[in-house]
C-alpha cells in the first residue's frame, strides 16, 4: 500500500478492479487527499468504456488501491 507522501501530482499509478473499484485502468494522479488521490484515467479495458465515461474519466481512489507505476513502464 502506498501513502500519501509516496505520491505525488503527476505520478503515473495503476488501479486494479475489486469491490470498491468498479475497474482496472492506468492513470495519473491530479490531486492527493488524506487517504486518496484523485485520478484522471487514462487507459483501461474497451468492456469499461461506459463507466469511465460515467466518471468523466476520474474517479477518486483510496491508497489502498493505488500502485506506483514503474519508472520503465511510463
Amino acid at each position: 500500500m502506498v501513502t500519501g507522501s509516496e505520491l505525488a501530482i503527476g505520478e503515473k499509478i495503476s488501479v486494479r478492479k475489486s469491490q470498491d473499484v468498479p475497474l482496472s485502468f492506468k492513470g495519473t494522479i491530479t490531486k492527493v487527499y488524506e487517504n486518496s488521490a484523485l485520478v484522471s484515467i487514462d487507459s483501461f479495458d474497451d468492456q469499461y468504456k461506459e463507466v469511465v465515461a460515467d466518471l468523466q474519466n476520474k474517479t477518486v481512489v483510496g491508497f489502498k488501491h493505488i500502485r506506483l507505476v514503474n519508472k520503465t513502464e511510463k
